[in-house]
């Protein structure tokens, strides 16, 4: 699916699948933690932990545990989101994760992927609550949120380690 941004520029939207080459992701990822943005991860990864990584997510996918749609851009990942449902018990509960290349940041990327996943996790996911993390810190992460349509539910204090500094993360859960 074509998807034009706010500044025209056209991505194309697509599942997960074989057909997207590794690398790409990998150098996606490696993009956003070289950048130090607040993705989880402080370490460059490599192609075998991305190629089990993608192995897994696509399994994931065709068993009907996972969504996950990446932006794609001349020959690269430029933004990726996923829902993923919890384990046992907390099975019907969806966790929410996405991140967009810093080049295409603030041009509706971020929001079209998001509830694009939203919609297909309520749909083939039958999730009953759909939530995310984010540092308290990404205000602009935390504006997209909200946008979508997410509220805090909890703040914790002091939780992640971000440039050398504890900072808050805050969980929110799409109301």
């Amino acid at each position: 699916m074509k998807h034009e941004l706010e500044d025209g520029r056209v991505v194309d939207i697509v599942p997960i699948s074989e057909k997207i080459p590794t690398r790409w992701f990998l150098d996606h990822i490696n993009s956003l933690i070289a950048e130090n943005t607040f993705v989880l991860l402080d370490k460059k990864l490599t192609l075998k932990h991305e190629t089990e990584w993608k192995k897994n997510m696509i399994k994931g996918v065709r068993d009907g545990k996972r969504i996950c749609f990446a932006a794609l851009y001349k020959k690269r990942i430029v933004g990726a989101c996923n829902a993923e449902k919890g384990l046992g018990k907390e099975s019907q509960n969806i966790i929410l994760g996405i991140s967009v290349a810093k080049d295409f940041r603030k041009a509706g990327l971020g929001e079209f992927l998001m509830r694009k996943t939203i919609a297909e996790a309520k749909k083939k996911l039958k999730s009953r609550n759909i939530y995310l993390h984010v540092a308290d810190p990404n205000k602009p992460a935390k504006k997209l949120y909200e946008k979508v349509g997410f509220k805090e539910m909890a703040r914790f204090p002091k939780w992640a380690k971000h440039k050398g500094k504890y900072v808050d993360v805050v969980w929110m859960l799409l109301k």
